[in-house]
């Protein structure tokens, strides 16, 4: 596949190079720069919902005026 023939590229197979912030589909080289610092997309947007991290507050009288 060529590079101008690609359109997508499925997330858990995307790798953010942190030198360059390229995104590429290699887990071992960037394809621009060649660094070896990636980080995996999937793993930083690819998250379920947590159910209980709903904060809920509850309105007191001040203790000090």
């Amino acid at each position: 596949m060529s590079y101008a023939s690609m359109q997508h590229m499925p997330l858990n197979s995307a790798y953010l190079c942190q030198d360059c912030s390229s995104v590429g589909n290699c887990s071992k080289q960037c394809p621009a720069c060649a660094s070896s610092v990636l980080i995996g997309l999937a793993t930083v947007l690819d998250r379920e919902e947590e159910d209980s991290k709903v904060l809920a507050f509850e309105y007191r009288e001040a203790l000090a005026a």
